[in-house]
This record gives C-alpha cells, sequence and structure tokens, in this order.
C-alpha cells in the first residue's frame, strides 16, 4: 500500500527521469530550462480529497511557458509601476501567460487513484494503480516537455494564440504584445481595435499602457 507522500515521491522520480534528458532541471516536482527565448517548465501537482467512502488522490503534470517577450513586457511593466524587475529564470513562471498552456493537456496528463476508506492514515488502493497513474503522467509529461521546448521558440506562443478560437478577455494583452514582436501591421492594429471595443464592452479601463508599450516595440521592431 502507497501512502500520498510516496505517491508524489514516485511520480517525481519517474517524470524528472524524462523530463532531464531534454534539458529540464529542478526536483520536487518542478523542473525548468532557461534558454534565450525564455522560460519553460513541467511541473507535477498533488492534492489529498478525503470524504466518508476513502476519497482519492488527485495528480496531474502541466507546464508554464514565458517567452522572451513576455518576458521583457512583464518587465517593461514592472518597471511603469515601481516594482522590482522581474529574473529571467524559473520562477518567471509565476507570470506565465498560460492560455495556451491550458489548451494542449494531453490525455493522462491527470489521474485520481483511490484511496482506500478502511485504513488510516489514508492510502492509495493498490500498487497496480499508482504504476498506471505514473505510466500516463510519465507518457503526458514527455509529450507536454516538448510542448513546453516548441511554445518558446519565436513566434511559436504568438501561433497557437492565433488558433484559440474563443479569443477574448485577459488574451488579448500578450496577442497585442507578441504580435508587436514584428513590428507594424494591419494584424497588430486589428487586435489593438478589438481589444479596446472588448475592454469597454466588459467595463474593464482602456488598455493605453498595453497599446502604448505594442506601438514602441512595434516600432523599434522596424
Amino acid at each position: 500500500m502507497i501512502t500520498p507522500a510516496q505517491t508524489t515521491s514516485r511520480l517525481n522520480k519517474d517524470i524528472g527521469a524524462v523530463v532531464r534528458p531534454l534539458g529540464f532541471q529542478g526536483t520536487r516536482g518542478t523542473w525548468s530550462v532557461v534558454t534565450t527565448d525564455g522560460v519553460a517548465q513541467v511541473n507535477v501537482g498533488r492534492s489529498v480529497m478525503r470524504s466518508v467512502g476513502g476519497g482519492t488522490i488527485f495528480v496531474n503534470v502541466g507546464i508554464g511557458v514565458v517567452p522572451v517577450a513576455w518576458w521583457e513586457y512583464l518587465n517593461w511593466r514592472a518597471a511603469r509601476w515601481g516594482q522590482p524587475p522581474v529574473l529571467l529564470d524559473r520562477n518567471a513562471t509565476s507570470y506565465r501567460i498560460g492560455f495556451v498552456e491550458t489548451r494542449q493537456c494531453p490525455e493522462g496528463s491527470y489521474y485520481h487513484l483511490r484511496l482506500d476508506p478502511g485504513r488510516y492514515p489514508a492510502t492509495v488502493t493498490t500498487t497496480e494503480e499508482l504504476d498506471r497513474a505514473a505510466a500516463l503522467l510519465v507518457g503526458a509529461a514527455d509529450q507536454l516537455a516538448h510542448t513546453a521546448l516548441d511554445l518558446l521558440r519565436p513566434g511559436r506562443y504568438l501561433e497557437a494564440l492565433r488558433g484559440i478560437s474563443d479569443l477574448g478577455g485577459a488574451m488579448w494583452e500578450p496577442l497585442v504584445v507578441l504580435l508587436a514582436e514584428g513590428g507594424p501591421s494591419a494584424e497588430l492594429d486589428a487586435a489593438i481595435e478589438d481589444m479596446r471595443a472588448d475592454y469597454a464592452n466588459h467595463g474593464f479601463g482602456p488598455p493605453d499602457m498595453e497599446v502604448e508599450y505594442a506601438r514602441m516595440r512595434a516600432a523599434a521592431a522596424v
């Protein structure tokens, strides 16, 4: 029988063995790659939900990506607000964009392991179930690690954003910022106008700061 802590230890070991050869470094369920193109991260999560019937251990694997163009904007914004700069390190993923990562979770990126209601402290029902969870999450972690590295390539996160059909709300900010990297364009102009309209429609203040940065960055890219 396996405890929740042993579950985490096993998953961290197995997933770490898959992502480290791809350049990810770290431990305790968080592995990161820091390059001149930005930061990519793979992480493992665990939560225990107990109930009268025993409950479950929910485990999952996910990614976070900070393209360097987004990181540069974060620092420009931080300086404008009088805040300290965001370092280009593993902690930068606290400011990740997030929209693409959450839409590219392969099958097997999460699993519920049933807890044995007849034991205390609560334990996983069988070691076979943990083996199945590990196999699924390791396979998903391999796919997600490659996805995260791909999203760091210049222009790839922007391309992925363009592919989201329900673009709106907070997604406009990263779209406009990443579009500005390519210089002035009709697509950037249209995105700025759509962002203004969407913000107004939801009662948000005008995105003047975002537009100022986008115009400045696009002009510098010429």
